[in-house]
């Protein structure tokens, strides 16, 4: 598959600092205190806002559950809570896309709101942990099975360790970790992340008529 192409942190057509503005504001919070609630800084927040920086998707998923909305609610415009019995199917090249400096993302299942796993088929464009100004770390595990091309998997627990086509891995993501591609052409791979506080963000309360979710990080 074509990797999708997005604009990454203009002003405007960053959609997650729109959203996260939106989000704040009704919830009449100041950015202190969603700093404190996420333990992402001030700083850091206020350049989200301005789309001066694309958070990372670690960043994103704090945000998510310092502010009890679901991920969801970040990607996918209008989307409303869904009940038990749930079932999603996503079209070949219809996900949701979103993209940080080092990763593209493209949202999968992204109908279903509250839920455990967060499936995102990526494109690794990052050559060197460097380009990383903060390495993931969110709670609950992580599965990645590379589709082309190779990544480098950095962590700080192990020593770097490579993951091929047809490959696949399995770990702890409350480690801090980041992927690098290490092939010519960027890797494409599908990470699947468990969170197991997924569904209980309580987000009716953020459904409003001015909603207006968007994209995301890593």
């Amino acid at each position: 598959m074509t990797k999708p192409q997005v604009q990454r942190t203009s002003v405007g057509s960053n959609a997650v600092s729109e959203r996260l503005k939106l989000v704040r504001q009704d919830a009449e919070l100041t950015l202190a205190e969603v700093a404190q609630r996420t333990g992402v800084s001030v700083s850091n927040l206020s350049k989200i806002e301005r789309g001066e920086v694309s958070p990372s998707f670690d960043v994103v998923i704090r945000l998510c559950e310092g502010l009890g909305i679901a991920i969801e609610q970040f990607v996918t415009p209008g989307l409303k809570p869904t009940v038990s019995g749930r079932k999603t199917q996503t079209a070949h090249g219809q996900g949701v896309p979103f993209s940080t400096e080092q990763y593209t993302y493209l949202a999968h299942s992204t109908e279903i709101s509250r839920k455990n796993m967060i499936p995102l088929e990526m494109w690794v464009t990052a050559r060197s942990p460097d380009e990383f100004a903060d390495w993931g770390q969110h709670e609950g595990e992580e599965f990645v099975y590379v589709i082309s091309g190779e990544i480098e998997i950095h962590t700080d627990q192990y020593a770097p360790f490579r993951v091929g086509p047809g490959e696949s891995t399995y770990f702890d993501s409350g480690m801090k970790h980041v992927y690098v591609c290490v092939s010519k052409n960027d890797a494409h791979i599908l990470s699947v992340s468990y969170n197991p506080r997924g569904a209980s963000a309580p987000v009716e309360r953020f459904m409003h008529p001015s909603a207006r979710p968007g994209r995301a990080e890593k």
